[in-house]
């Protein structure tokens, strides 16, 4: 697979920053998504654009639109690129009312990109579709044969608890995603792990990504103690940037404070995060010794030690 994505422009071919409507999911691990048919699994980091022309490798981008044309344009882009896999949300101006206009909707846009893996975002704080993805799986790869999970970003654990209960013969990715701007609490991973939980996708995890990969690996042992140790540790950080106001903006400055490459301002209606919040965000982000290690200087996404 060509690695240069000359034909992806800096926005993702009207993709966006992470969080902003179009993103992409970056894959964390090397093997994540070694061949079309391995299963979804581990960290995703939602990735924060830099806005380049560089090309973009390994990915799984983000189609969904408000025109049912419009996405599957973005879908069959995706394939001449060479993506290792499309995501859509619902429609949310025209919004579907009921689970069989959805899959409609779902089953058009997959048709456009047929070889490529399919996956629904399930995300009604935004949408405002509230179909409930427990309904939504019920028979779905009947209609959309390339269907091969979900990212889940609610906070309804029952309807996700049976998403994962009703398709255990199904090798669906259940990728757990509550975003943090929009519920002030992206960090319950542990709690969706329980649930059966195979990965999770989220902003966050492009600068904690160490520490919530420290709980993966504690919770795949049973070590539950040490699990939830890394789970505060990681919500202690989360829960003070949320306090100072946290979204896409702030996001892109914890991003340049922890790796050094700036990332540029958010795209218009958003504004530049203050002054303020990035220095208690550096503060704090000192006070859990994210900014003292010597993987930080170099460039790389810890978390606290």
């Amino acid at each position: 697979m060509e690695t240069n994505r000359q034909g992806m422009s800096a926005e993702g071919r009207r993709g966006a920053d992470s969080g902003e409507g179009h993103y992409m999911f970056s894959r964390h691990f090397s093997n994540l998504m070694a061949s079309p048919k391995k299963k979804l699994q581990g960290l995703v980091a939602a990735t924060i654009t830099p806005m380049t022309e560089h090309g973009l490798d390994q990915i799984v981008i983000h189609v969904g639109a408000l025109s049912l044309k419009e996405s599957q344009e973005l879908a069959q882009h995706a394939a001449e690129i060479g993506a290792d896999g499309i995501a859509v949300i619902a429609p949310f101006f025209l919004k579907p009312w009921n689970k069989d206009v959805l899959i409609n909707f779902l089953k058009e846009v997959a048709a456009a990109a047929p070889a490529l893996p399919f996956y629904y975002y399930h995300i009604p704080a935004l949408t405002g579709v509230k179909i409930r993805a427990e309904e939504l799986l019920d028979g779905i790869q009947d209609k959309i044969p390339s269907f091969q999970g979900l990212k889940f970003s609610d906070t309804d654990l029952l309807d996700f608890g049976q998403c994962v209960d009703q398709n255990r013969q199904r090798q669906f990715a259940f990728l757990f995603g509550v975003d943090e701007k929009i519920f002030a609490s992206d960090q319950q991973l542990l709690s969706a792990l329980v649930m059966g939980a195979t990965g999770a996708v989220g902003s966050t995890y492009n600068y904690l990504g160490k520490k919530t990969k420290q709980m993966l690996e504690a919770f795949e042992r049973k070590d539950f103690s040490s699990a939830l140790n890394h789970q505060f540790c990681i919500q202690r950080f989360i829960n003070f940037v949320v306090k100072l106001g946290f979204g896409v903006s702030q996001t892109k400055a914890i991003m340049t404070l922890v790796s050094g490459i700036p990332m540029g301002p958010p795209r218009l209606p958003l504004q530049k995060a203050s002054r303020e919040f990035t220095d208690n965000a550096e503060a704090k982000l000192k006070s859990l010794d994210f900014l003292s290690c010597t993987d930080l200087k170099d460039g790389n996404m810890d978390a606290c030690s």
